[in-house]
C-alpha cells in the first residue's frame, strides 16, 4: 500500500510507503498527521479513503482509526491494556485538535525531516541560528536570533499544527498580539475615551520565559515526555524564547494565560479595562486606584520570574495625550500628528529626491542599507497609519505609490 501526500512546505506530492510511529521500541502503522491538505490511502485493487485534513480543524474518522490502530497493534503483540492506554492518548489530543504524536521519531516524520537531523538540531542550536541587532523605537538595540530555515520550518509546523489550535483555548481574550485577524486598533480601542490610562511594560518578555515554563506548555496540552522534551527544545534558544523564532509569539500568550486571567478578574471587579499586547500592558477605567493596581501586578507576574520596566511605566489623563501601543484614544483612535508628518515628509523628499538621494541624506539604521530594503520599511509605516485610519486619502495614495515603486 502506497500514499500520495501533498506536503505543507514544499506543496508538491509525493508517492511513498505510509508513515509509522513507534510506541515502546515497536514499530506499526498509523494515521498521518503531517499538515497535507489530503491523504489518499489506497492502491490500484483497492478503493481510496480520503482523509481531509484543514488548517484549523483536523476531520479525523477516529472510529476508523481505532479499528485500524486496534488490528495493527494487535498484530505486533500489544496486549488489550496497552493499546487501550494508546488510543486513550491519541483520543485525548485528537479531541483537543491537536496532532497525535507518539514519540519523537513519529515527530520527525510530521514535520517531514529525518529523526537523525531533528536529533542534530536539538543537539546542536547553536548552528542553526543567526544572531543580528536591530534598533528599538527608543534607543538601545534589540538582539534577534533568528532560526534558519530548516529549523524555521519546524517551529513553524508546530506554531501552525499545536500551538495556534491550542490557543482556541489556552489564550485569554485580553490579550490581542500575535492573534489571526487581531491588529494594533483592536488592542487600542477598548481605551478610548477613559479618564485614566495606565501603560505598563515587561521588561526582557521574551528572554524572561525559560525552558521549564515552555516545557510545562506542552505538558499541559498532553503529549509523551519524550514529545514534549523534543518539543520545548525546538522552541528554546540558550534556555529562554528566542526573538526572531516563529513559535515563540504564541508561546508567550499560552504562557501568560493564567496571569492574563487573573488580572481580567482583579480588574473586572474594579472596573477597570485591561488587554495586553505582547509585553504592553494597558488599564482604563474612570476611576483607577494605579498605586494599588500597579503594586498588585508587579507582585503577580513576578510569580513568573517577570519583571516591569518601571521606566516604561505611564499614566495618563484625559489632559494628555492618551496612548495605547502608539496609538491616541482621547476621542477617537489616531496616530499622532508628528508621527503622521514625519512620514508624510519621508515620503515627499523620495518622490523629490529619489530614494538612493533620500537615503544618503538622512540616518538609517544598519541593517536598512539598501533600497528595496528602506521601501518595506516605508511601507510598513504607511500601512501601520491605514491600519489605524484606513480612509486617510493621502496615505492610501502613497502606498498605492510606493507599492509601484517596489514592482
Amino acid at each position: 500500500m502506497i500514499i500520495r501526500i501533498k506536503h505543507a512546505i514544499t506543496n508538491k506530492f509525493v508517492w511513498q510507503e505510509p508513515y509509522k510511529f513507534i510506541c515502546n521500541g515497536c514499530t506499526f502503522g498509523a494515521q498521518i498527521v503531517q499538515r497535507p491538505i489530503c491523504i489518499y490511502f489506497g492502491n490500484s485493487t483497492t478503493s481510496s479513503i480520503l482523509f481531509s485534513l484543514v488548517f484549523k480543524n483536523m476531520l479525523i474518522d477516529f472510529d476508523y482509526y481505532r479499528i485500524e490502530f486496534s488490528v495493527m497493534a494487535e498484530e505486533k503483540g500489544y496486549t488489550e491494556n496497552e493499546i487501550k492506554e494508546m488510543l486513550y492518548y491519541a483520543e485525548f489530543l485528537n479531541n483537543q485538535n491537536l496532532p497525535i504524536i507518539f514519540d519523537q521519531y513519529h515527530l520527525s516524520r510530521l514535520v517531514g525531516y529525518d529523526y537523525e537531523y531533528l536529533l542534530g538540531a536539538a543537539n546542536s542550536l547553536h548552528r542553526f541560528y543567526k544572531h543580528y541587532e536591530i534598533p528599538k523605537k527608543s534607543s538601545g538595540v534589540r538582539n534577534i536570533e533568528e532560526p534558519f530555515p530548516s529549523l524555521k520550518d519546524i517551529q513553524t509546523w508546530i506554531l501552525q499544527n499545536i500551538l495556534e489550535p491550542a490557543s482556541e483555548k489556552y489564550v485569554s481574550p485580553v490579550a490581542k498580539a500575535f492573534i489571526p485577524g487581531m491588529n494594533l486598533r483592536d488592542n487600542a480601542r477598548f481605551h478610548r475615551g477613559q479618564k485614566v490610562v495606565v501603560a505598563l511594560d515587561l521588561h526582557d518578555f521574551f528572554g524572561s520565559i525559560k525552558f521549564s515554563e515552555v516545557y510545562g506548555i506542552f505538558k499541559k496540552l498532553g503529549y509523551a515526555d519524550s514529545v514534549v522534551m523534543m518539543l520545548t527544545i525546538l522552541c528554546v534558544y540558550r534556555g529562554s524564547l528566542p526573538q526572531g523564532a516563529p513559535t515563540s509569539p504564541m508561546l508567550s500568550n499560552l504562557m501568560f494565560y493564567d496571569l492574563d486571567e487573573k488580572i481580567y478578574f482583579y480588574c473586572q471587579k474594579r472596573k477597570i479595562r485591561y488587554t495586553r499586547y505582547a509585553d504592553d500592558m494597558t488599564f482604563s477605567g474612570d476611576n483607577v486606584d494605579v498605586s494599588r493596581l500597579i503594586t498588585y501586578v508587579r507582585m503577580l507576574v513576578g510569580t513568573r520570574h517577570l519583571k516591569l520596566n518601571e521606566k516604561k511605566t505611564k499614566v495618563m489623563t484625559r489632559g494628555c495625550a492618551q496612548r495605547v501601543t502608539g496609538i491616541i484614544v482621547n476621542d477617537k483612535l489616531q496616530v499622532s500628528k508628528a508621527y503622521r508628518d514625519k512620514v508624510r515628509q519621508e515620503v515627499y523628499y523620495c518622490i523629490k529626491y529619489g530614494f538612493a538621494d533620500h537615503m544618503k541624506r538622512i540616518e538609517l539604521p544598519q541593517w536598512c542599507n539598501t533600497i528595496p530594503v528602506y521601501q518595506h520599511h516605508l511601507l510598513g509605516k504607511i500601512n501601520f497609519i491605514l491600519q489605524i485610519n484606513p480612509k486617510d486619502e493621502v496615505f492610501v495614495k502613497y502606498a498605492k505609490w510606493l507599492k509601484e515603486q517596489m514592482k
